[in-house]
């Protein structure tokens, strides 16, 4: 499934392992392995969050980890879309429109927050990386816009592309930087 880019083949430390992820078929499998493997946390930071990724299917497997009592935490929204179809202020925020296609899922997680309320959260960064992160276990860094898009009847491997790694030290300055990040909904309407 995953090309290992350790060196000659051979993995000499199974706690410093990379592989490469080729094409949304494998982003999206290793996505939904992700909320199956969960036992603590699950990070994932796209900007963009459209019904076509996040269809009934996803929504489901977010569920079924939030009933495992895993939390959820999506880092969202696009810097350039802020103040001009996100509008932030008060702790809370708006789209305008409001069925703009970059956002147009986020009535389907905003029911997810109000029904997982202690396990999911939605936090405004304006960024656009792609990242996710499975408890302490393992990160993606990848191109993939796993939120947004999905597979399609065919997968071009050399579409998206993207890297797995179980480095605790990467992990871990992963998880901090998406702490660290200001939940730009808290900043005050002018």
């Amino acid at each position: 499934m995953f090309i290992t880019t350790n060196s000659h083949g051979k993995n000499t430390d199974p706690f410093n392992c990379q592989e490469l992820i080729q094409g949304k078929h494998q982003h999206r499998y290793l996505l939904l392995k992700t909320l199956h493997q969960a036992q603590e946390k699950i990070i994932i930071v796209c900007p963009w969050l459209t019904r076509y990724s996040l269809n009934n299917h996803l929504i489901q497997e977010f569920k079924n980890t939030l009933k495992r009592k895993v939390k959820i935490q999506i880092n969202w929204g696009w810097q350039q879309d802020i103040g001009n179809i996100i509008i932030p202020g008060n702790g809370c925020w708006q789209l305008n429109p409001a069925n703009t296609w970059k956002y147009d899922a986020m009535s389907k997680l905003q029911k997810l927050k109000q029904l997982y309320p202690e396990h999911f959260q939605l936090k405004l960064t304006g960024t656009h990386a792609k990242v996710w992160v499975c408890d302490y276990k393992f990160a993606v860094v990848t191109s993939a816009n796993i939120l947004c898009s999905k597979p399609g009847n065919t997968d071009n491997c050399h579409e998206e592309i993207g890297i797995w790694t179980n480095n605790i030290n990467s992990i871990q300055n992963l998880i901090n930087s998406f702490a660290q990040a200001p939940n730009l909904a808290g900043k005050k309407t002018s």
